[in-house]
């Protein structure tokens, strides 16, 4: 008797997931340019994710319990506040190195290094550091440069047609006699009286000046 054998079982093919399928359908779709142009994306917001994280003071000026205050939103209100003094004080600066530059006026370093030594000098014979002044009034020591660096530019140019004489400076000293230092020499006194006078008379141009590049210049502004 012929004994039949059974055949070997089926085993079922695994059927794929519907997502895995769902995906293979749709990357099949997409064409190998537009693969890249995806990979390209993904790896620009990941980046741009990372960059938002690192540099958040950027955008982020300060949390409240968790609740950020966008930067965006101080610089408004600063604008509100402020803003259009500010705004101005910066047209003029930028008129006033505009025009420096037409004029090739340049401060050189040596200038500002010597500027700040006579400002060390000074506030040392009133038994004052300028370093704790400056730190006192929330300036840095570039910031200081800069100031330096901006003013001596003015006298350049304004000062050019600025002459202080010998009586206006006797005239000085006579009426201000206790308020200059009691250990300079007669040369001294003389040379520092002569640039505060200087100083001040190119002051009292400053505004007018700036007025009139004010109004020779073309400004735009956008609200």
């Amino acid at each position: 008797m012929e004994i039949k054998k059974n055949p070997p079982p089926t085993i079922p093919k695994r059927q794929p997931r519907r997502k895995r399928a769902l995906l293979t359908k749709v990357m099949a779709a997409v064409s190998p340019k537009k693969r890249v142009w995806t990979a390209f994306l993904i790896i620009f917001i990941i980046i741009l994710a990372l960059g938002v994280y690192f540099f958040r003071s950027l955008f982020i000026a300060a949390t409240v319990n968790g609740q950020p205050i966008w930067r965006l939103n101080l610089i408004r209100e600063l604008e509100i506040q402020s803003g259009k003094e500010t705004l101005n004080g910066l047209i003029s600066k930028t008129l006033v190195l505009q025009e420096a530059k037409k004029q090739n006026v340049i401060v050189s370093k040596e200038e500002i290094d010597q500027e700040i030594k006579n400002l060390e000098e000074n506030f040392s014979k009133q038994g004052q550091d300028l370093n704790q002044i400056l730190s006192a009034q929330g300036i840095s020591k570039e910031g200081l440069t800069e100031q330096i660096r901006f003013q001596k530019i003015i006298e350049k140019i304004l000062g050019k047609d600025i002459n202080v004489t010998d009586q206006e400076i006797s005239d000085y000293i006579k009426q201000n006699e206790n308020l200059l230092p009691k250990d300079s020499t007669a040369e001294e006194l003389k040379s520092t009286v002569k640039r505060q006078l200087e100083q001040q008379k190119v002051s009292e141009k400053i505004q007018s000046w700036v007025s009139s590049l004010q109004d020779s210049a073309k400004i735009i502004y956008f609200r």
